[in-house]
């Protein structure tokens, strides 16, 4: 009898714990949503930041002029910056122009107005510098450094990389109202769903951007291609996993998994910027020889680990920055191949970098 009881007791508490794991597995099915495979979302929003990205590729395209021996204006060049009083010409503008700035969105727009000024007059004397093919030709200053590339991709990193990391990700902009419940009409937005987004434009990625799929980005996004010569991840991270999983959460309320998209987006970002630098590296250890190229590849390549500072929840510290920068000296112009190893190791090591010269 002592055993029928028991038996059933046990049988009957198998039963519940049953019932009970089938009505818990159907709760957390019920949470559950769908993440899509693109950034297509309906309500998505970033205007503003596809107009900025345009905005630089036009003030680069005049800056441009100067490698052909034409001198440029530093007023003309700070009116694009700044927005300020300058119409602009290209087809991306052509239905409207822009009401947005990139001078006010930049970390410290002081050492890019000094650049400016210095690309100006540097133009006045027409002195560029062709490659040993005969193919390129760059404006350099006496020390060997191209304004023009520090120029854009310095607003590369100090606008566009640390809005896009460490302003539209922080606290003062994701602890905001994301009442999606009371949206109305399929375009409005919450201030949630369009500060993330604007990290997102900054990005300057296509919807459907993949390690599969990289044509189409601009900017931030097409340099992330780099990361797949040392076979990285990076773009599927930081889109699918970054991106498109964390505006699906805010879609849905769910903080958690926000929170953890915004620490893959911040990480692979940064990636990017490492890999960046050590493609140009490697690319002047190439045509170490070769004058225009070597300081061409140099110039990018210090912009883009100065970059590295301006994400807030970047690995290393902006003096470290400034460390590794060191390393190559003050004047490209006498550069060796030493120098620029030494600093590739170091960049490299300082994010566990171990196959540094596939970039």
């Amino acid at each position: 009898m002592n055993f029928i009881k028991t038996t059933l007791k046990i049988s009957l508490v198998f039963l519940l714990s049953f019932i009970t794991s089938c009505s818990e597995s159907d709760s957390n099915e019920s949470n559950a949503y769908n993440v899509p495979t693109s950034y297509n979302f309906e309500n998505k929003s970033y205007g503003g930041q596809t107009d900025r990205l345009n905005m630089l590729a036009e003030m680069e395209t005049y800056m441009k002029r100067a490698n052909l021996g034409e001198a440029v204006d530093a007023a003309t060049i700070k009116m694009m910056y700044a927005n300020d009083g300058y119409t602009w010409t290209s087809d991306a503008f052509a239905l409207a122009q822009p009401t947005k700035q990139l001078e006010s969105k930049t970390f410290d727009a002081a050492p890019i107005n000094a650049l400016i000024d210095e690309l100006a007059e540097l133009s006045l004397t027409g002195n560029t510098t062709t490659s040993l093919n005969g193919e390129k030709t760059y404006l350099f200053n006496e020390n060997g450094f191209e304004p023009i590339q520090l120029i854009s991709k310095g607003i590369m990193g100090s606008c566009f990389y640390y809005q896009g990391t460490s302003v539209y990700l922080s606290a003062d902009k994701m602890d905001v109202a994301n009442d999606v419940d009371a949206l109305v009409g399929p375009l409005e937005y919450t201030a949630m769903q369009h500060h993330f987004d604007e990290s997102f434009g900054y990005f300057g990625a296509p919807v459907a951007f993949s390690n599969s799929n990289t044509s189409g980005g601009s900017y931030w996004a097409k340099y992330a291609t780099k990361t797949i010569e040392g076979d990285l991840t990076t773009i599927d991270n930081i889109m699918q996993d970054g991106f498109i999983l964390g505006r699906a959460a805010i879609d849905n309320d769910d903080l958690k998994t926000r929170d953890e998209a915004i620490v893959i987006i911040q990480a692979e970002w940064e990636m990017v910027t490492v890999c960046a630098a050590l493609h140009y590296l490697n690319g002047a250890i190439e045509d170490i020889t070769d004058p225009a190229l070597r300081n061409h590849g140099l110039s990018e390549a210090i912009a883009f680990i100065d970059a590295i500072k301006y994400n807030a929840q970047g690995t290393i510290s902006g003096s470290a920055v400034d460390n590794i920068i060191d390393m190559l000296g003050t004047n490209l112009n006498v550069v060796t191949p030493e120098m620029i190893n030494n600093t590739r190791t170091a960049l490299a090591s300082a994010f566990g970098i171990t196959n540094a010269t596939a970039y």
